[in-house]
């Protein structure tokens, strides 16, 4: 693993403002093999803006090979070349005014069904701590709410029909993307995810409401995730045990 003395203080001054950058359209992940990895936010877009080396130039200014995706208004594909450090931050800012328009935009390709449930769902969890976009659920909630999804996991299957087959196995793949990210991903993200997962399954009707979104339920959840342990204890132990 790459350790910040391998690098010269100038690459890492210069990326320093990024370590605890957050934003409702992107999230900083750790760069692995990379100096710096942004991704977009949005749980289907590979959309993204990476940092991959430097390097010097012959008049000893350094620069950056930057590949980010979208590259323009014209092309959603990737982009990739050489920028001067002092020229970063405009890259970035061009970058995340591209995320923000894409997010603004009107398509026929929005659901508007599945985005007024997710509005729902997430006002009820009321997020208001600034460590939301950086910090893991604790323990326990982790282990809540992954016995929460499991629950709703093995139910699916129950209400599965040829019609609504599709719908059900799209629900099942949020879920299992969701566990698989209970411990990587900042609490922010994870209950993006589950009010995803609850508005699709508000969209089967009624019936998937009454059996999986029913008010005490779900409100266990958020009161465990809003970090409530005691409300959980006593209205759902078996949700955590």
């Amino acid at each position: 693993m790459r350790k910040k003395k391998d690098l010269p203080l100038v690459i890492l001054k210069s990326l320093e403002p990024f370590v605890n950058l957050r934003g409702d359209k992107f999230e900083v992940i750790e760069p692995k093999q990379n100096l710096l990895h942004v991704i977009d936010k949005e749980i289907d877009s590979s959309f993204h803006f990476i940092i991959e080396k430097y390097q010097k130039q012959g008049n000893g200014n350094f620069q950056f090979l930057m590949k980010r995706s979208p590259k323009s208004h014209n092309e959603n594909g990737e982009y990739q070349t050489w920028v001067e450090i002092a020229h970063l931050s405009k890259q970035f800012e061009s970058w995340i005014k591209l995320l923000d328009e894409y997010d603004t935009v009107n398509s026929f390709f929005d659901d508007p069904i599945i985005k007024s449930f997710e509005e729902e769902f997430f006002a009820e969890f009321e997020l208001i701590e600034d460590e939301a976009d950086i910090y893991p659920l604790n323990t326990n909630q982790i282990l809540m709410l992954d016995s929460h999804l499991e629950n709703i996991e093995n139910k699916l299957s129950d209400f599965t029909t040829p019609k609504n087959a599709s719908n059900i196995e799209d629900i099942k793949s949020e879920i299992t993307e969701l566990r698989e990210n209970l411990t990587t991903k900042s609490k922010k993200w994870v209950v993006k995810k589950l009010t995803t997962v609850w508005a699709k399954i508000a969209k089967q009707g009624t019936k998937f409401i009454k059996s999986f979104l029913a008010e005490s339920n779900k409100q266990i959840i958020v009161q465990g995730v809003k970090g409530l342990i005691e409300f959980v204890k006593e209205n759902g132990t078996d949700l955590i045990n």
